[in-house]
C-alpha cells in the first residue's frame, strides 16, 4: 500500500510539475459579460471584426464593427471602439482579435503573435485579418 501511495504523490507532483511548465502563451478566459455581448455580436449581418483586451486581473475592453464594405474597414473600426474603452477602463492589457465574421479566432491571435515573436503583435494580426478578408467566399460558386 505504501509504494501505490507513493507511486500516486509522485504522479501527482509529476503532473503539476509538467503542467506548470508549459510554453504556450496565457490565454485570458472571455468575461462572462463579455461572452453575453458576443452572442449579440453573432447575430449581426457580415463583414464584422470583434477585439478584445483581458487583463490579468481580470478587466477587460472591447470593440467590434460590423456591416462595413470590407473586412478591414470593420476591423480599423473595431480597434478604435477598443482602444477608446481601454483608455477609459485603464486596461493595459493588448488587444487580440476575438472574431471574424463568425470565426472565432481569439486563441489562434495569440498564439501567432507569440510564436512569430513580433514586437507589434498588431501586425501579425493585421496580416491575419487581409488573408481572411482575401480568401475566397465559401459561397462562390465553383467553376468547373
Amino acid at each position: 500500500m505504501k509504494v501505490l501511495t507513493k507511486v500516486f504523490l509522485v504522479s501527482v507532483v509529476l503532473a503539476l510539475f509538467a503542467g506548470c511548465t508549459s510554453s504556450g502563451p496565457y490565454v485570458p478566459e472571455v468575461p462572462p459579460k463579455v461572452q453575453a455581448q458576443l452572442l449579440d455580436y453573432f447575430k449581426l449581418p457580415g463583414n464584422k471584426v470583434f477585439i478584445l483586451a483581458v487583463a490579468a486581473n481580470g478587466d477587460y475592453a472591447f470593440g467590434y464593427d460590423y456591416g462595413r464594405a470590407t473586412l478591414k474597414e470593420a476591423g480599423k473600426a473595431a480597434i478604435k471602439m477598443c482602444d477608446e474603452n481601454r483608455e477609459s477602463a485603464d486596461v493595459f492589457a493588448k488587444p487580440y482579435i476575438y472574431a471574424v465574421n463568425d470565426k472565432v479566432v481569439y486563441e489562434e491571435m495569440i498564439k501567432k503573435a507569440h510564436e512569430e515573436g513580433v514586437e507589434d503583435e498588431r501586425e501579425v494580426q493585421k496580416k491575419e485579418l487581409l488573408k481572411t478578408e482575401e480568401a475566397p467566399s465559401e459561397e462562390a460558386p465553383v467553376e468547373e
